[in-house]
C-alpha cells in the first residue's frame, strides 16, 4: 500500500467515525483493541492471540460465516496502515503495536 492509498484509507476511517455506514471501521477498531488489551494483559508487550481467539470479541458476541477471514483482513489492513507489526520470534508469530489509532 502506498502513501496515497494510505491516506485516502485512513480518511475513509475517519469519515466512518463521524458518518458510519457499516460495521468495518468498529470490527477494525475492536480488532485493534483486542491485540492491545492483550499486549498489556501478558506483561510482554505483544499479543500471541489467534484468529480464532479474537472473533467473539471482534464481532461482540457472534460473528458471521465469514468473520474468520474478516478478521484475517482487519489485521492486514492493520499493519499496511502501519498500526500493527507482526514479528516471527523462536518460531512464534507475535504482534506488535506500533502507534495509537489515528481514526
Amino acid at each position: 500500500m502506498n502513501e496515497e492509498q494510505k491516506n485516502k484509507k485512513i480518511n475513509y476511517l475517519k469519515e466512518q467515525k463521524e458518518n458510519p455506514t457499516g460495521n468495518y471501521r468498529r470490527y477494525l477498531v475492536n480488532t485493534y483493541n483486542f491485540i492491545l488489551n492483550d499486549a498489556k494483559a501478558n506483561g510482554k508487550g505483544w499479543s500471541k492471540a489467534n484468529t480464532r481467539q479474537m472473533l467473539k470479541y471482534v464481532y461482540e458476541g457472534s460473528s458471521d460465516h465469514m468473520g474468520y477471514e474478516m478478521v484475517n483482513d482487519f489485521k492486514r489492513t492493520l499493519r499496511d496502515l502501519g498500526y500493527i507489526k507482526f514479528v516471527k520470534e523462536n518460531d512464534e508469530w507475535h504482534t506488535y503495536i506500533v502507534k495509537e489509532l489515528g481514526f
